[in-house]
């Protein structure tokens, strides 16, 4: 990976299915160490990393880790607590949900709650009765702590008030969980591309348990289809958690040769969701060196050659450092899925030349415990004017770099 420090490199290498070279680990000073660390939580890999290399990691990681692994487990019975009460709240309101994400993983793409970071719970409701979901929760204390306008999926996410304040520690287990709402599992709208609607998905939901926790959720083929969806959308419009794709990774790989449910997988969802779901498995393999069913690498070899080729081009690989260095070059990767010259012209405007948040939005963004209500005018205005300039820069001195790689990338895909 050009460009990218060695701690990054290491790690990602070290957590490979093939080709795995923990022993990089072992060559971090202890400057790097502490990069490392700080690029694993803010990615959700720490923990990962620390159980399947724990033999490579030095003693002060090792303690480090352990402390983590502690506050993560408190933070889990915060989190079976929490969901316990917003259950209750919504079975009262006659408001069916499913729970999305989270300890929903659980055993099939992470061995253990507990050695997973979950900051928030995210539930489903179809629209027509997300409002009445929203509606049972504030009666809790959760309210909205800015409005969302360009959510392609969910409510703004709610929050009871606290006076919680950010301690350095990501693993914190007093940080106050975020309720989410989704409305929809894919916005065909927003996205331009996959399936109009997943109405399947809703009617074979099912009843879990989970450490005597029951809640209902997907059913194990459309959970997939979820997951994979929801990193694609956020490959498309955003940074990656790059624990998402190590989680799809394993999950990949453990059952490449589970030819039963890829059997069910290929009846149960059309060709057009299949071929969206074979993008993020294809992420998948470039990370993490997984073994992926013959399934899957047929629906693979069905992608456009555009997008196929967008990973395999240097200068627009995605790299699982996006948090450290963004870019815009997912604008290429978005358009090769589209058919329509005039939708692929729009997904590339928008992206090279993205609207203005709105005021209280951008701010919110800026500072995850308040809200803009609690600030003065004076005072989110003047926050709101060194985001613009931020961003305006930003996309400036982006701009040159983006239009290249895009040019370089079109004529190599074409050759």
């Amino acid at each position: 990976m050009p460009y990218t420090p060695r701690y990054v490199t290491a790690l990602i290498s070290a957590l490979r299915f093939r080709d795995a070279h923990p022993e990089l680990l072992q060559t971090l000073d202890d400057s790097e160490w502490q990069g490392l660390l700080v690029f694993g939580d803010q990615m959700h890999l720490t923990i990962p990393l620390a159980q399947a290399c724990n033999s490579h990691l030095p003693g002060w990681v090792r303690s480090r880790v352990e402390r983590n692994l502690a506050d993560n487990a408190r933070r889990f019975q915060t989190i079976k607590t929490t969901y316990a009460e917003i259950a209750d709240a919504l079975s009262e309101a006659h408001v069916d949900h499913v729970v999305l994400k989270g300890f929903t993983k659980v055993p099939d793409y992470a061995p253990d709650p507990r050695h997973r970071m979950q900051s928030d719970i995210d539930l489903f409701c179809p629209i027509e009765i997300v409002f009445h979901a929203r509606d049972a929760l504030s009666a809790l204390g959760y309210r909205a702590q800015h409005r969302l306008d360009d959510a392609w999926d969910h409510l703004p996410p709610l929050r009871r008030k606290t006076i919680w304040q950010w301690c350095g520690n990501a693993y914190d287990p007093e940080m106050p969980l975020t309720i989410e709402l989704h409305h929809h599992l894919w916005d065909h709208a927003a996205a331009r591309c996959g399936p109009e609607r997943l109405n399947g998905f809703w009617q074979r939901r099912v009843e879990r348990t989970l450490e005597k926790i029951s809640f209902p959720a997907l059913c194990p083929i459309d959970s997939l289809g979820y997951l994979v969806l929801n990193l694609l959308r956020d490959l498309l419009r955003a940074g990656i958690v790059t624990s998402q794709v190590y989680e799809l990774a394993w999950f990949l790989h453990r059952n490449s040769h589970n030819n039963e449910f890829w059997s069910g997988w290929t009846q149960m969802h059309g060709g057009e969701l299949r071929r969206l779901e074979s993008v993020s498995f294809l992420l998948a393999k470039t990370w993490f060196h997984c073994d992926l069913p013959e399934a899957v690498e047929t629906e693979i070899e069905y992608l456009p050659v555009g997008t196929r080729h967008w990973f395999e081009f240097h200068a627009t690989s995605p790299s699982p450092m996006g948090w450290l260095r963004p870019n815009n070059d997912r604008a290429w990767l978005h358009s090769s899925l589209l058919e329509s010259a005039a939708e692929k012209r729009k997904v590339v405007l928008e992206r090279l030349l993205p609207r203005v948040l709105p005021v209280d939005a951008a701010i919110a963004s800026q500072v995850p415990n308040t809200s803009p209500m609690e600030e003065s005018v004076s005072h989110r205005y003047s926050r709101y004017v060194v985001y613009l300039f931020t961003r305006l820069t930003y996309h400036l001195w982006e701009l040159p770099t983006t239009l290249w790689h895009g040019f370089c990338w079109w004529r190599s895909a074409r050759s």
